[in-house]
């Protein structure tokens, strides 16, 4: 008898063939995959006879519109009646979250300053930056949404100040 070590060569080099493909697939999944965009696009379904409106295709989302309101209103609902209610008034929203509806604002008055907190959130308080959830056109809508709710409307904001603006806003 030999003293040779019989092992199976062939399952040793399948083991080392996988834990090799295991780390190279997860080097790839960390470091070097973007992920997956589904570019999701949800819509509720129009009722019938229903025109859909398209917030996208409005080259203005600044200038005020019952159909930008409209869809204000839905953006609202999806991502802010949490926090600030179901009307914006608080009431089933969290405690030390802004009335929209009443009071006087922390950040200034106005669509400008609003869209500006939607983009930025507040530092030091829950109110988040909605910059990478909503598109501009999307905070505009908001905006239009929260301008048409409140009761504390500025009396010097001028429409031209805000197109202005909304040309440089991203």
């Amino acid at each position: 008898m030999s003293k040779k070590d019989y092992h199976n060569s062939g399952g040793l080099i399948a083991l080392l063939g996988s834990i090799i493909f295991v780390f190279a697939f997860f080097f790839y999944v960390v470091y070097i995959n973007k992920g997956v965009d589904l570019a999701e696009n949800v819509t509720e379904p129009a009722k019938p006879g229903e025109v859909q409106f398209d917030l996208a295709s409005v080259k203005e989302p600044w200038v005020e519109s019952a159909e930008v309101v409209t869809a204000g209103a839905k953006i609202f609902k999806a991502n802010c009646a949490v926090c600030h209610g179901a009307k914006g008034d608080l009431v089933g929203g969290i405690p030390n979250a802004r009335n929209l509806v009443e009071g006087q604002w922390t950040q200034g008055s106005g669509m400008i300053n609003h869209f500006k907190v939607l983009q930025n959130g507040i530092t030091g308080t829950q109110m988040v930056s909605f910059k990478a959830t909503l598109k501009p056109f999307e905070r505009w809508a908001l905006v239009q949404f929260i301008d048409s709710i409140t009761k504390n409307k500025p009396a010097n904001e001028k429409p031209e100040d805000v197109a202005a603006f909304a040309t440089t806003a991203d």
